[in-house]
């Protein structure tokens, strides 16, 4: 076992901050790292190390948004809009008792079950399928029973979201985001990003809302880089600090709540008192998400 890739501090640190040369206790103090890392970005509300996030935000009608990860390193899109990549269909609807289709975000999910009885279930990995077209391919050529009809090539990723779809009565079509070229800024810093110029046609008729984002369920897909490559020390320490926090609470007994023998005292430690103990340290991120939105 090893540390999550993104977790807050490594053995190394942990173990010198204990005191710890041997490697005896290594799982336990790699699963406290990890353990730790979750429960400072659970409170904080965001992740912290870098790497790539994809996300749907919903503007509300607002100028500027929020996203949900900051600092911002780069942003590679930001789209909105609304036009057919694909159709899939089922070759034996006339006899499907259940034919659906769905995208959580990851993959694509064609769903059977026969006249028969027998179920079936094809995934398709956007990892593998990156482009709408390499994904239609794929079905064409591999998967048994299904059509897919191609109509714009399209980043599988930026697919808008449903499952369950049925197909028996009409094929369905997949959607994307159509619209990246809106005129927009950005602050690195806090993650917000704020419309300029409006780009959005055929949503809003009166002049009350232009130059907003829209309105209503219609999301923005934003896929952008995001965390600090190198923790920041105050934070890192945090980590440290719960993860020693609890190894010592493993090697205790567990089966006791408190104890007290004159001048000792024990007492398990729950996640609260772990980080009330560093709300100072921990404040000043869980503040720079503030606001999720401006007018």
């Amino acid at each position: 076992m090893a540390v999550d890739t993104y977790a807050l501090t490594s053995l190394a640190k942990v173990k010198s901050w204990l005191g710890i040369g041997g490697t005896s206790d290594d799982a336990i103090l790699e699963a406290a790292i990890d353990r730790a890392s979750d429960i400072i970005e659970s409170y904080c509300d965001r992740k912290f190390k870098q790497r790539t996030f994809r996300e749907f935000a919903q503007p509300g009608g607002e100028r500027t948004f929020v996203l949900e990860n900051s600092p911002i390193i780069s942003v590679n899109t930001v789209a909105y809009g609304s036009a057919i990549s694909f159709s899939v269909e089922s070759d034996t609807a006339s006899t499907d008792v259940v034919a659906t289709v769905g995208n959580d975000g990851s993959q694509l999910r064609l769903y059977k079950v026969a006249s028969g009885g027998t179920t079936t279930a094809s995934t398709l990995a956007f990892s593998s399928y990156p482009t709408t077209s390499q994904l239609v391919s794929q079905i064409n050529s591999s998967v048994s029973g299904w059509t897919a009809t191609a109509t714009a090539n399209a980043y599988s990723y930026s697919l808008y979201q449903f499952a369950g779809r049925g197909v028996i009565d009409a094929p369905c079509n997949f959607e994307y985001p159509r619209d990246n070229v809106s005129e927009y800024r950005i602050d690195f810093q806090t993650g917000r990003i704020h419309i300029v110029a409006d780009r959005f046609p055929g949503i809003r008729s009166d002049d009350a809302h232009v130059n907003r984002f829209p309105g209503g369920f219609f999301p923005v897909f934003v896929e952008y880089d995001a965390g600090f490559a190198t923790i920041p020390d105050d934070l890192e320490q945090v980590a440290i600090e719960i993860a020693a926090d609890l190894y010592h609470e493993r090697k205790q007994d567990r089966t006791v709540g408190s104890e007290s023998l004159g001048d000792y005292n024990y007492s398990r430690i729950s996640v609260s008192d772990l980080l009330m103990a560093r709300n100072d340290k921990l404040q000043g991120y869980r503040d720079i998400k503030v606001g999720r939105s401006d007018r």
